[in-house]
């Protein structure tokens, strides 16, 4: 059973952050806003959970590939050699893909998650798109025909994500002669950048020198302005995921032809057709580092409130990453956690359906809760509802003192 060095990592990522927002509170540096850092958590929990459970549609292809197609074994008796090659041919895959998905419109569908929040630090590099494993997997499959074992190459590949960490911070500067092989600080900072000299620059997961061959390096020579070129201008996971999705649609169905509206999903994000007008995605990048950041008032009752029911939900989001249990438990489990973090993000931006939406919830999580007390005499179920009426009563207050 291979490794999965990401789930692993999981207690040193929050560390990190938490020295981050240390360091950033004692400098004053504003490199941390709570919305934005839960923003961050939430999107990355919510692409864990879509991972586990489409764990098996992820794996097929590789697993298929390499069982019926593999073009030599010669990696089963050579360990060492398989884990080099494995590690640089999936920095290099990921590079392919990383270009894709920011030179194809369906491709930054997949990923556009992961550049939204408009500030950089440890915890965007947790800021995941819950789509991208469905579309990055095809571009690993070379791996499988040249015979690297999955259990070998599941390993690296999450040791090349794992290594993308911690070049989500500001507070790191240059680093010398290692600027010219590994990708740094400096280097990502470049590539979620949203100015135009840095726009789709610096594709690299661990080695830089992919971007230096195929003509995608840029230098950081001025502090950079982060998000995207049309903000997301939300706090909700749920949105995050669906918005461009959503806009590429509309896109799309409103193209002359067939061919045409093909062609806007699979040509680059800012392609129309011929005669029509064309977004100046540059001039409306460069508008960018002129707007303000999105933020919103909230109650500080209510944002009490948001933060324990994140931190709720986040808990059995972890149960469900690191322990066994049936697949119709995680579904369930997984579905409520989900439904929790959009309402999270709709209780901060104080959504008319959000206060309903959460009663629901609440409810059902209490009585389910109660059920199952019954049924299987374990007071933790109990407990659990409880804490659901409690939270719900709770509610209550919030909306009277807000």
């Amino acid at each position: 059973m291979a490794l999965n060095p990401i789930v692993l990592a999981v207690p040193l990522y929050l560390v990190g952050i938490a020295v981050e927002a240390s360091i950033n509170r004692k400098l004053r540096a504003g490199l941390y806003t709570v919305d934005d850092t839960l923003n961050n958590l939430a999107c990355g929990l919510y692409q864990q959970l879509l991972v586990v459970l489409a764990a098996g549609v992820l794996l097929a292809p590789y697993s298929l590939v390499y069982e019926h197609l593999r073009r030599t074994d010669w990696f089963l008796t050579h360990p060492l050699i398989a884990w080099v090659t494995a590690f640089v041919l999936s920095d290099l895959c990921f590079y392919c893909f990383h270009r894709w998905s920011h030179e194809s419109a369906i491709g930054w569908f997949c990923h556009v998650v992961h550049h939204q929040s408009e500030e950089y630090n440890l915890s965007v590099a947790l800021r995941q798109d819950g789509w991208q494993p469905l579309f990055s997997l095809w571009f690993y499959l070379p791996l499988a025909l040249l015979g690297v074992p999955p259990a070998t190459f599941a390993t690296a590949l999450g040791l090349v994500v794992v290594y993308q960490y911690w070049i989500h911070t500001r507070l790191i500067g240059r680093l010398g002669p290692l600027e010219w092989i590994l990708n740094t600080p400096s280097h990502h900072r470049v590539h979620h950048a949203v100015d135009p000299q840095y726009l789709d620059k610096n594709y690299a997961g661990v080695f830089i020198l992919w971007d230096r061959l195929l003509g995608t390096f840029e230098p950081e020579t001025e502090s950079p302005t982060y998000g995207t070129i049309e903000p997301l201008a939300s706090w909700n996971p749920s949105w995050a995921h669906l918005t461009y999705g959503v806009k590429l649609a509309r896109k799309a169905l409103a193209m002359p032809t067939l061919w045409d509206g093909l062609q806007a999903v699979f040509r680059s994000p800012g392609w129309a057709p011929a005669g029509a007008p064309v977004d100046d995605l540059n001039a409306r990048a460069a508008q960018r580092r002129y707007e303000p950041k999105y933020a919103v008032e909230v109650a500080p009752a209510r944002h009490r409130f948001v933060l324990v029911t994140f931190v709720a939900a986040m808990l059995p989001g972890v149960v469900v990453l690191v322990f066994p249990m049936s697949a119709a438990s995680r579904w369930i489990i997984s579905i409520v956690i989900l439904w929790a973090l959009t309402n999270v993000g709709g209780l901060t931006e104080s959504r008319a359906w959000a206060v309903p939406s959460e009663r629901a919830r609440l409810a059902l999580v209490g009585a389910a809760g109660l059920a199952l007390a019954l049924w299987t005499q374990q007071p933790l179920w109990l407990s659990a509802s409880a804490t659901a009426w409690a939270m719900s009563i709770w509610l209550t207050d919030v909306l009277k003192k807000s």
